[in-house]
């Protein structure tokens, strides 16, 4: 009677730990390029530490901690991005690189939020990225900054019970492509951006 307890404790136990095993999701995979007119400048990319190995963790109730890394892809995001955008792109190490730029972008990620289908009552994964990007002068003096913030989603029935991972992954991955997406279509209006054009004589 006793051993019969403790096995069924002891299975107890275990499905415990695994209701309680949360997503560790990292975005990966390929960004398309937009299909855009280039504009004729060369442009840097100035993507530092804090921005690469971003990792947002989260604790939910009775869910555990979840994990989404989004830093690993941000080079490549915006690698994509810049092939189609504009003439020459370079990604600067310092800000005495002799790459012939003649703006810079440093982008930064100021806060990830996710949602649940259990938390929001509906049948979609959710993820918002807020972006924060600095224009620069090619001698790192400052032009400006400006927002953006990114949203994607999942729905839940294309994926199995027990795949919240994948899922959510689906969610962070169409939210770096919807950033890409505001960045290309937004940029002429875009507050530090559209007075560097407007300086260049590259203004609508």
């Amino acid at each position: 009677m006793i051993a019969r307890r403790l096995r069924m404790m002891l299975a107890l136990g275990l499905l415990t730990l695994a209701g309680c095993s949360a997503p560790k999701v990292a975005v990966q995979g390929t960004f398309p390029v937009p299909l855009v007119n280039p504009y004729p400048i060369h442009v840097g990319w100035h993507l530092d530490s804090a921005l690469t190995s971003y990792v947002h963790k989260e604790k939910i109730d009775r869910g555990g901690e979840w994990v989404i890394s989004v830093g690993a892809v941000q080079q490549s995001m915006f690698d994509s991005l810049s092939k189609g955008m504009f003439k020459g792109y370079t990604f600067l190490d310092s800000w005495e690189s002799s790459a012939p730029v003649q703006l810079i972008f440093v982008p930064s990620i100021e806060q990830l939020q996710f949602s649940t289908p259990k938390q929001t009552r509906s049948k979609y994964f959710e993820v918002w990225i807020k972006y924060k990007f600095e224009l620069r002068n090619p001698d790192g003096t400052s032009r400006g900054e400006f927002p953006l913030t990114a949203y994607g989603k999942a729905h839940i029935q294309n994926y199995s019970m027990n795949t919240n991972s994948a899922a959510l992954q689906e969610a962070a991955n169409a939210a770096c492509r919807d950033a890409m997406a505001f960045f290309a279509l937004q940029f002429r209006t875009l507050g530090p951006v559209k007075a560097w054009l407007d300086q260049n004589g590259l203004g609508s």
